[in-house]
């Protein structure tokens, strides 16, 4: 995306064919540089609204527009590496911190420093082996904040229009999402 305006119109979806709709003709749009929240109780869609944007799930009728274009018609590939998520239970694979920060290996060293720094976890590569510092399988040498600021940091080097959080601070400590809210 360009501009990364977001456009549901008459949009209705279900999970599977003999399930009922799970969204019905839903119709909102998200300017380009608007944070919105959607808050509901569990069940109400708040889930599936991101499956749907992420074309996990296929319309059932309606459109899904991003910047003007109608998601259906783009590949998925190019689609799901357009949006951003970080997810509220953050997710890190065994290897180096600089391959769970870029795991296609697209940036430089410099520009994943510079994100540590605003996000307050350059600690990590200034206290060990640099960006080669080792991080065990699912994080567990790493405290609930550092891998959900990896994670973050890992958006933020996507540079999207589109970021997707799903309750990306739920479970880290007030001072930790004080830097999040910053960055």
């Amino acid at each position: 995306p360009k501009e990364g305006i977001i456009e549901f119109k008459n949009y209705s979806v279900r999970y599977r064919p003999e399930t009922n709709i799970a969204l019905k003709d839903i119709n909102f749009k998200i300017l380009a540089g608007e944070k919105v929240g959607i808050i509901g109780r569990t069940g109400s869609g708040k889930s599936t609204l991101c499956l749907a944007l992420f074309r996990i799930l296929e319309p059932e009728s309606g459109t899904i527009f991003i910047d003007g274009v109608d998601i259906c018609e783009i590949g998925l590939r190019t689609l799901r590496s357009s949006l951003t998520i970080i997810p509220q239970d953050p997710q890190l694979m065994k290897g180096t911190l600089r391959y769970n920060i870029d795991p296609f290996d697209s940036y430089s060293d410099e520009k994943i420093i510079e994100i540590m720094e605003t996000l307050k976890i350059n600690y990590l590569i200034e206290n060990s082996s640099g960006l080669d510092f080792y991080i065990s399988e699912t994080g567990t040498n790493l405290s609930i904040g550092e891998k959900q600021l990896i994670c973050i940091a890992r958006a933020l080097l996507q540079n999207s229009k589109i970021v997707i959080m799903d309750e990306a601070t739920a479970n880290i400590d007030f001072q930790t999402e004080q830097t999040i809210q910053i960055a």
